[in-house]
C-alpha cells in the first residue's frame, strides 16, 4: 500500500483520495469495496480503523481520529503523518521507529499554516523535507483552496502526502529541487 489512512470515518480518507486524483490514478480500498479514478501513476490507498491489519511496509500512514493507536508502535512505515494537536497521537508516536511528519498550527510542526480565509489556507513547510524517492523540498508557503467546513488538518495532510509521493502537478513541481 502506498497510503494507509487510519481513521474511524471516511472524511480524511476521501479528502486525500479526491485531492490525489488530480495527479494520480488512485485505487481506494475500504471495507465496502474497491474503486479507482484519476489519471497518472497508480497510488493505492487503504482505509482502516485497526492498525493491526495493516501490512508492514506501507509507505505512508496518515493518522485520523481513532482513539487507540497503541498497536501502531510496532508497524513499519516509511513515514507517518500525524496531527500535532492530538495528545493521543503524539504520545503514541514518541516510541515509534519510523519518521513522523507533524501537521498543526505551530512553527515547530513540519507542516503548518500562516493564514486562513474563507477560500484559502496558506500552507507552510517549515523545514526541508525529503520525499520517498529522495527528492528534496525546501521550506515554502503555498495557498491551497479551503472551505471553512473542512478541517485544516485534512489540507495539511493532503499537502504532505502529495509532496511525499512526488506530485508533479503545476502547483508542486516548482517545490522540488
Amino acid at each position: 500500500m502506498d497510503v494507509a489512512v487510519i481513521d474511524d470515518g471516511e472524511e480524511l480518507f476521501s479528502y486525500i483520495a479526491d485531492g490525489l486524483e488530480k495527479s494520480f490514478y488512485v485505487r481506494r480500498f475500504t471495507k465496502s469495496g474497491l474503486w479507482a479514478s484519476g489519471e497518472g501513476r497508480t497510488v493505492n490507498m487503504v482505509l482502516s480503523n485497526e492498525p493491526d491489519i495493516l501490512v508492514n511496509g506501507s509507505r505512508i500512514a496518515v493518522l485520523g481520529g481513532i482513539s487507540d493507536y497503541k498497536r501502531m508502535r510496532h508497524r513499519v512505515f516509511s513515514c507517518c503523518i500525524a496531527d500535532s494537536t492530538s495528545d493521543i497521537q503524539m504520545d503514541t508516536l514518541l516510541c515509534s521507529d519510523f519518521p513522523v511528519i507533524t501537521c498543526g498550527c505551530s512553527a515547530m510542526d513540519t507542516f503548518s499554516y500562516t493564514s486562513v480565509t474563507d477560500d484559502f489556507l496558506t500552507v507552510s513547510l517549515n523545514r526541508r523535507l525529503v520525499t520517498l524517492s529522495g527528492r528534496v523540498v525546501q521550506p515554502f508557503e503555498l495557498p491551497r483552496p479551503f472551505r471553512s467546513d473542512k478541517k485544516i488538518y485534512n489540507v495539511l495532510a493532503l499537502t504532505a502526502v502529495s509532496l511525499l509521493l512526488d506530485d508533479d502537478n503545476q502547483e508542486y513541481s516548482k517545490m522540488y529541487s
